[in-house]
């Protein structure tokens, strides 16, 4: 940092002269600096405190700022007692800034010690700060603070967070030391001994009629640490504070009363210029000017944090705009996230989405955790392909890094973010629509991620609306127990649209509230793109058949152990067969295991995993199979079921009702979940009969065109610019709500060891029922044995719908009336 500056050449005070000294009261060794305003309840003691310190060479400076009530005639009272207190009056209130200023331009000695009107010091505080400090030749010394309350009770947790956190600090260490890097900030000046020529140095680096109303201690107290070369610290309390007095712990229960704590905004912003210049002189300017950045956001976290607590409950949303007109949207949102992220929850509850269309867009975001070669991002890349062939801009962000750069569309901007921490990275973010006058996001990660909230808030500070784009049935997070349920619910106010891959997805979002969920189909894959061509129903195998099945090696979702039941199953009806298992490894599976697992079962004459397939050789290895199975337990919209029908494949699967993609598909055969013989039985018979077997591909090749021929230039465009038509956006039925309440009871009881009714399901009479919307399916409806088996979940299951129960009595006397 830079060396110490000379006194300030302005010394205009309005005092008393103070009481000629005696051979009894030599020079003072530390000058007690007092700012006080209307404090005579309790100045009394602050000053007993001063007079009976054992160090009897001080003085005391009270600097009386234009109080209104008796605060005067007490101070006077102890300076006709004791010469060694000395008042300066100020005709008009400046503030305690101010107020300092005059005390310490005034003062005698060479070291100052800062006292409230309301607190005390102990009796040793002068003698033992003075002493540390001639010995160890420091500018400052920090002391412990007893904090007590209203009752005179200890506050121990608040009194270790003001304690002293080092024993030293030297040179460039000083500031960072004091003011550490993203952690709230702490200014008091009466938590420290300073050397007097150190403060003025401070004081003359702001303008001399600065006023400060609020936080007046901390711009001082941030500069001294700049300047300061030595710092030292002693674990003794030695000031006493009472916490609740003047403005500390107050309400707010006006506006009025929440622009006196705002102030606090200005006061640390107003030494801007300060900082700046002891940057110029610094041998590392960006490590200061990023302290004081931490510093500021800092104060403002805080701010927002403290009127949201404080605040009354009907001020807060007025509150909030003021505060907005004090800071930034960016600056109020980055500091919550970065020192008081609790507040963050109420920011967003007061925040709202922006209107789709309120601009015609030309740039369009899409952001995911990273980008690979299927599922969530394959998605992602077939809507930049169609967004980039309509004319827009396209710009893909991925969250994390380890992304596939070579995945990304011709045309398209790529960007990987490299921020370290969520407050970084919202910064990062803004910096990014800004950076590329982004119109429009496209989230794909609102089910799988608990920060996009605090990503659409901070796009919604500079203008652009954000999309949320759903990728799993909205049973998922019940499936996983992880809350995000409520999450999103409490949340979607901040999207311009929620998008799900399903009218039932769309119904179920509404019956949580959220009004503007719509339905949007996924768009084609690569694969299903390149199939056009094939047109010829397969014809039944005459051989051995030959099953697949491709995806990654997921269990909790994708189920791939029971491949290993279905072919046991399988080998009791066909002779011969080989059922091809394709994918990468994720997490404990990997096709190694899983062969060995054949093995154990010695069925590695029947299946076998073999890695990961792309391009030409995944199309070979479908167009070799038969049939593609599929045993998922939830998904949102596989796209290896349209890929397999688009090759011809019949497809074998468990239920899962709520996908688009199988509504009135006649190329798919389903059975219950978990019921790896029913699956089994319907392929064993399926290739047994090849005109039921050629109806199936034939059914495949038209469920695949109708996936294809849709107009996704269109629809994406209806998108981003808000005007998706109305059957977009589906209204729950009670058959929807019948049957949302049937799936969440069914993912319900899969984690709360109610598997036995499933098993016990499959005992019941009636195996077989007639096709529904067009699928083929055998054997009783996960509804209807959710409902024969597991009634009571209802009740709990109606609380994840508030708009739900009038629906649910409705749905339970239409069953009785059924049976």
């Amino acid at each position: 940092m830079v060396a110490h500056r000379a006194t300030h050449p302005l010394r205009e005070l309005v005092a008393d002269h103070p009481h000629p000294r005696s051979s009894m009261h030599p020079a003072p060794r530390v000058s007690i600096v007092m700012a006080v305003f209307n404090d005579e309840a309790t100045i009394a003691a602050a000053l007993e405190s001063c007079l009976a310190q054992t160090l009897a060479d001080v003085e005391v400076i009270c600097v009386d700022d234009a109080s209104t009530d008796g605060t005067a005639a007490v101070i006077d009272s102890f300076r006709t007692r004791d010469p060694r207190v000395r008042v300066i009056r100020q005709e008009r209130n400046l503030s305690a800034f101010q107020a300092r200023r005059a005390g310490i331009l005034a003062a005698s000695a060479g070291h100052v010690l800062f006292l409230d009107g309301d607190d005390e010091l102990k009796p040793d505080a002068a003698e033992k700060a003075l002493g540390v400090a001639q010995q160890k030749n420091a500018d400052l010394v920090g002391f412990g603070v007893e904090v007590v309350d209203s009752l005179g009770r200890v506050m121990v947790g608040y009194q270790s967070r003001l304690g002293p956190k080092h024993k030293a600090l030297d040179g460039q260490g000083v500031l960072p030391g004091l003011f550490p890097l993203d952690q709230p900030a702490q200014g008091q000046l009466w938590r420290m001994l300073f050397r007097t020529q150190l403060l003025r140095d401070a004081y003359a680096l702001l303008p001399a009629d600065l006023v400060l109303p609020r936080v007046n201690d901390l711009p001082l107290m941030y500069l001294v640490a700049a300047l300061a070369t030595r710092y030292v610290s002693i674990p003794e309390h030695l000031y006493r504070y009472h916490f609740g007095r003047g403005g500390s712990g107050r309400g707010v229960r006006s506006i009025e009363e929440a622009r006196f704590h705002t102030e606090a905004i200005r006061s640390v912003e107003s030494i801007a210029p300060a900082v700046r210049a002891l940057a110029r002189e610094s041998s590392e300017p960006e490590i200061l000017l990023d302290n004081y950045e931490s510093v500021r956001l800092s104060i403002v976290g805080y701010i927002c944090s403290y009127l949201l607590t404080h605040a009354d409950r009907d001020q807060r949303a007025a509150v909030l705009e003021h505060l907005h007109t004090c800071a930034s949207a960016t600056d109020i949102i980055v500091a919550a996230a970065r020192f008081y992220p609790d507040s963050l929850s109420a920011l967003k509850r007061h925040s709202e989405g922006i209107s789709l269309q309120r601009k015609v867009p030309r740039s369009i975001l899409l952001t995911t955790r990273f980008l690979t070669t299927g599922g969530v991002s394959g998605v992602l890349l077939a809507q930049a392909d169609f967004l980039l062939k309509a004319g827009y801009r396209v710009t893909i962000v991925a969250r994390r890094h380890g992304s596939d750069r070579g995945a990304v569309p011709t045309g398209a901007s790529f960007i990987e973010m490299s921020g370290r921490g969520l407050p970084e990275r919202l910064v990062e973010w803004a910096e990014i629509c800004r950076a590329h006058d982004i119109d429009v996001i496209l989230d794909h990660q609102v089910l799988y991620s608990r920060d996009w909230p605090e990503y659409a808030l901070i796009a919604r500070t500079v203008g652009v609306p954000t999309i949320g784009w759903l990728h799993s049935f909205a049973g998922r997070p019940l499936y996983d127990l992880n809350g995000l349920h409520a999450l999103l619910t409490e949340n979607a106010p901040l999207l311009a649209t929620l998008i799900s891959l399903s009218p039932l997805d769309a119904a179920f979002w509404k019956l949580r509230g959220v009004s503007h969920s719509a339905y949007v189909p996924n768009p084609p894959s690569p694969l299903l793109l390149q199939s056009a061509d094939v047109s010829d129903a397969k014809k039944a195998p005459e051989g051995p058949p030959q099953l697949i099945w491709w995806g990654r090696l997921e269990e909790r979702t994708k189920k791939i152990s029971e491949l290993l039941d279905v072919a046991d199953h399988l080998r009791a009806r066909v002779p011969s067969f080989r059922l091809t298992v394709i994918g990468p490894d994720w997490g404990e599976w990997t096709a190694e295991r899983f062969n060995s697992l054949a093995r154990e079962r010695r069925l590695d004459g029947y299946i076998e995993a073999v890695g990961p397939r792309r391009g030409q050789e995944l199309m070979k290895a479908i167009d070799a199979a038969d049939a593609f199975v599929n045993t998922s337990i939830i998904e949102g919209y596989p796209l290896t079921i349209p890929e397999a029908q688009a090759r011809g494949l019949p497809v074998f699967m468990y239920e899962l009702p709520w996908l688009a993609v199988v509504q009135d598909n006649g190329g798919i055969v389903s059975v219950a979940q978990g019921d790896a013989a029913g699956l089994a039985a319907q392929i064993a018979d399926a290739l047994a009969s090849p005109e039921r077997y050629k109806e199936l591909s034939r059914s495949s090749l038209l469920a695949a065109h109708r996936e294809r021929s849709r107009d996704f230039a269109r629809i994406y465009e209806q998108v981003v610019t808000g005007e998706l038509p109305a059957d977009s956006f589906p209204e729950p039925t009670l058959g929807d709500a019948r049957q949302l309440l049937d799936l969440m009871i069914f993912f319900a009881e899969q984690n709360s060891g109610l598997r036995s009714l499933v098993d016990a399901a499959r005992d019941l009479p009636g195996r077989t029922s007639a096709p529904r919307g067009g699928v083929r399916r055998v054997g009783p409806s996960l509804g209807r044995r959710a409902w024969q088996r597991a009634a009571p979940w209802g009740r709990t299951l109606v609380q994840i719908f508030p708009a739900l129960r009038p629906l649910a009595d409705r749905a339970k006397l239409a069953l009785a009336r059924r049976n």
